[in-house]
């Protein structure tokens, strides 16, 4: 697993980019703020500190990508709330919404072994 140090926020929009460009190849400013309902000034500040880090493609007015190095850390940020939302779910029963609202915090924060181990338990449960 790649390990960089992302703030929940920029964690936030690093997975709103991967979902974008999975979906379409590139990802907006405008689309992104449409998902995340904020305001395109606080996306395009977040973008800068994203290229900065070296995690997006990014220049003012133009397509955002994820750079590989990007790809990989926001592919494990989904990895990680997608686990937590099924655990949250299946496990403990808890509403989607509140399960995913709860899997946002959480994912920033456990730690590679905890996931792992997670993920063994809901595999064993899949049996």
């Amino acid at each position: 697993m790649e390990s960089t140090v992302l703030s929940e926020s920029l964690g936030d929009y690093l997975e709103v980019i991967y979902h974008l460009v999975e979906q379409q190849r590139v990802a907006r400013v405008k689309q992104i703020a449409d998902r995340m309902n904020v305001q395109m000034p606080s996306v395009n500040g977040a973008l800068k500190v994203l290229s900065e880090r070296k995690l997006v493609n990014y220049n003012p007015y133009s397509l955002i990508t994820l750079t590989e190095r990007g790809h990989r850390v926001a592919r494990d940020l989904v990895r990680r709330h997608e686990t937590l939302t099924e655990f949250f779910t299946r496990v403990l029963g808890l509403d989607p919404k509140t399960a995913d609202r709860n899997a946002c915090h959480v994912e920033h924060a456990i730690e590679p072994q905890v996931l792992n181990r997670l993920v063994e338990f809901l595999e064993s449960r899949k049996e």
